[in-house]
């Protein structure tokens, strides 16, 4: 696909974003797993025992779309559910063994497909783009920040 707006960051950003999650659906789908599911189980494998809200802020998505991604990781059994002893009407989440074992195994997919889109760009470039990758982020939180308050 030839992008006609290549000038626009956002566009290149977007499109750059859905071609990695196009990959890794590829390489994931013989583990009956998708892009999404697998990165709330690795939110959860940096901390897990949190609520469905911590979840979905570490995530960066709604709560309605958190819930559904719960329900079809539990039906799954890479995740288990406990009713939170201070707040009865949330349920704390934790990755099972079967959870955290799929999100280390896809971690290594994941690695290896990253490597395979980063190659004969020299280390000092990719650092670089990772940088200012995330500086852009910083930037749009801020000012995301800035607008709700």
């Amino acid at each position: 696909m030839k992008l006609r707006h290549q000038n626009s960051i956002g566009f290149i950003i977007h499109h750059t974003d859905l071609k990695v999650s196009h990959l890794l659906s590829a390489r994931f789908r013989a583990y009956d797993i998708t892009p999404e599911q697998w990165f709330l189980l690795n939110r959860l494998a940096e901390q897990d025992g949190i609520n469905q809200k911590e979840l979905s802020e570490r995530a960066g998505k709604n709560q309605t779309i958190i819930t559904r991604m719960i329900d079809i990781l539990e039906r799954k059994g890479f995740i288990t559910k406990q009713t939170d002893s201070q707040d009865r009407r949330a349920f704390l989440i934790y990755l099972t063994d079967k959870g955290r074992s799929i999100q280390d195994e896809l971690a290594v997919l994941e690695e290896e497909a990253i490597e395979n889109a980063l190659q004969g760009i020299p280390a000092e470039d990719v650092a670089k783009f990772r940088e200012t990758l995330l500086q852009i982020y910083e930037n749009i939180t801020a000012i995301i920040r800035e607008t709700k308050s």
